[in-house]
């Protein structure tokens, strides 16, 4: 069950996929990399990472606004998200 919806975000995204991405493709690059500004590559990373909604209010705010712009690995923005989670 996703604990947070399209509705719920609060920043602004693409809903529309980039030239050559497709958000139904399932292929291991899609998997592995999150673009912060695809609104539902972001809402899949926060529903897979985030138990309630205001986790994934907090994880958002710190994606959109701290995470480095060169982090892009799921794995790699979960551990920066504990590692900066009292941000």
């Amino acid at each position: 069950m996703a604990v947070i919806n399209r509705s719920d975000l609060q920043y602004r995204y693409k809903w529309t996929a980039d030239k050559g991405d497709n958000p139904l493709y399932i292929g291991k690059k899609d998997r592995d990399l999150v673009d912060r500004d695809e609104g539902y590559e972001v809402l899949n990373f926060l529903n897979s990472v985030c138990d309630t909604k205001e986790q994934a209010l907090h994880a958002e705010r710190l994606i959109k606004t701290l995470l480095p712009g060169k982090t892009q690995n799921r794995n790699e923005i979960h551990q920066w998200l504990i590692d900066n989670w009292q941000n």
